[in-house]
């Protein structure tokens, strides 16, 4: 969990490396399914197009298509899911059909006008999403990707107008999913004001069994 900009996709990509396990992003399973014009991808085209959230009855049903693809052998890392409290109890009830449960909930802190800076500057690449920062992580050559040599874009929920919509929606809807989690003694807080590796060594120690300082 954190509002956007705190680097959920980029340490949740590093954990997967780190640990094995499969990393499930929501936005890459939405945008997945408005490329593939699938059913509920056309559904959360006009919400996602406008920078608004997709309605909860959209997103659990990609989301819980994507955990199943996973299989039953290896545990899913969940990035930017569940963002309400109607989409997390969505998800312990299909996962306690499945005799399966959320074993630890991490929200990385981040200051919305940090993650606002963050955000303004964001690019992706066209080909595989890797992410870059105009100010803080620009690639080698300006509007290229260093891994893949794709283009670099800036998603239309990256500008200005919309980065404001996002996170008034996120603040409006985040203290309440908190406290669901937290009420559960599943939650944990990480500091993600700082290094991207300080960060990551922080999570792997939660995985661990340990415990940081926020």
């Amino acid at each position: 969990m954190g509002p956007q900009g705190a680097g959920k996709g980029t340490q949740a990509s590093e954990l997967q490396r780190l640990t094995g396990l499969a990393h499930v992003a929501s936005g890459d399973v939405l945008r997945a399914a408005i490329r593939d014009e699938t059913e509920l991808g056309m559904q959360a085209k006009k919400y996602y197009d406008a920078g608004e959230l997709v309605p909860d009855e959209i997103t659990v049903g990609m989301l819980l298509e994507a955990i199943h693809k996973v299989g039953a052998d290896r545990d899913v890392l969940l990035d930017g899911f569940p963002r309400t409290v109607a989409q997390a109890q969505a998800l312990d009830e299909a996962l306690g059909r499945l005799g399966e449960r959320i074993d630890l909930v991490v929200e990385l802190e981040l200051p919305i006008e940090v993650a606002k800076e963050r955000l303004s500057g964001r690019l992706l690449c066209r080909a595989h999403g890797h992410v870059y920062n105009e100010r803080t992580q620009p690639p080698k050559t300006r509007g290229v990707c260093d891994i893949d040599g794709s283009e670099l874009y800036q998603r239309a929920d990256d500008y200005p107008e919309a980065i404001e919509k996002r996170l008034r929606i996120w603040e409006r809807e985040n203290g309440q999913l908190v406290e669901y989690y937290d009420s559960r003694g599943l939650l944990c807080r990480v500091n993600a004001d700082r290094a991207p590796g300080e960060i990551t060594a922080d999570l792997v120690a939660l995985l661990q069994g340990g415990s940081v300082v926020a």
